[in-house]
């Protein structure tokens, strides 16, 4: 497990180096009808050239801000630009023209960033280990010891809640007795609402009804007013607010309807 998380710190690292044209390139391309392709006269260009460079220089001060102009070749940001640009200009020259030199030019300056990302990453895990508060596992073990601990304590707290949303909430299930899901999905509802101390109106569409469920209302039109287009479907009810959650819709399983209640309660607190 130690190597997953080294690997996802020196990640961290390696993606912080986009692949982007180099300036030299880009001028290239910026520039490339100039030259013997066009007849130009000398002094001229020189002097609309020296003119353009002069305009760029005031514009240039006048849009960079004084925070970004004072920076010197020794800033963290200036240095690590310069860095990742070196690293992409050699990439793009070894791939464009992969020759012994180009392609080994960009190899030792692979070994370079690799190098530095390994550093990065032992000392991130060095601050990680000496620094609890930072420590992801304490909060998300990785152990298959410490997960099982993690995860017993995740579903009591779930299940705390679930039984908690009971005092509120309510199940609809609807269905019809001509419904071979909803009879294979009728009891799933039956030990889920069992364990969670909720209620449930189950709402029989065609009238009959099945075993688990004896004490079934036939439905008055409410299938229609909820929108249900098909059964099985459990919606979590909430009375006083007339709040509708969907649970289900088609047949589920007892940890599907828990996940999903999970979920919406993340989304919604305490929904």
């Amino acid at each position: 497990m130690k190597s997953l998380h080294f690997k996802s710190i020196y990640l961290i690292f390696c993606l912080s180096l986009p692949l982007k044209l180099h300036p030299a390139v880009a001028n290239y391309y910026d520039h490339k009808v100039e030259g013997w392709h066009w007849y130009e006269d000398r002094y001229q260009k020189v002097e609309i050239r020296e003119q353009k460079r002069n305009s760029q220089v005031v514009e240039h001060q006048r849009k960079i801000p004084e925070s970004k102009a004072d920076k010197t070749p020794n800033d963290p940001l200036v240095r690590l630009g310069t860095f990742k640009k070196e690293v992409d200009r050699l990439k793009a020259i070894a791939i464009l023209n992969p020759t012994y030199q180009n392609v080994k030019a960009y190899m030792v300056i692979q070994k370079e960033l690799m190098d530095r990302g390994t550093r990065f990453a032992q000392k991130w895990m060095e601050v990680v280990y000496t620094t609890p508060k930072l420590d992801y596992t304490l909060r998300h073990p990785t152990s298959q010891a410490a997960r099982h601990v993690y995860l017993d304590q995740d579903r009591r707290k779930m299940d705390a809640q679930i039984l908690a949303l009971s005092k509120t909430y309510g199940l609809f299930f609807f269905y019809s007795s001509r419904c071979a899901y909803c009879k294979q999905f009728a009891p799933t509802v039956k030990v889920f609402s069992e364990k969670y101390h909720w209620e449930v109106l189950p709402i029989s569409l065609d009238g009959n009804v099945l075993p688990e469920f004896p004490h079934t209302k036939v439905d008055n039109g409410s299938a229609l007013a909820l929108g249900i287009q098909s059964v099985p479907a459990l919606l979590a009810v909430e009375p006083k607010t007339g709040k509708v959650i969907p649970l289900s819709y088609g047949m589920s399983t007892h940890d599907q309807i828990e996940d999903r209640i999970r979920v919406l309660i993340m989304k919604w607190g305490n929904l």
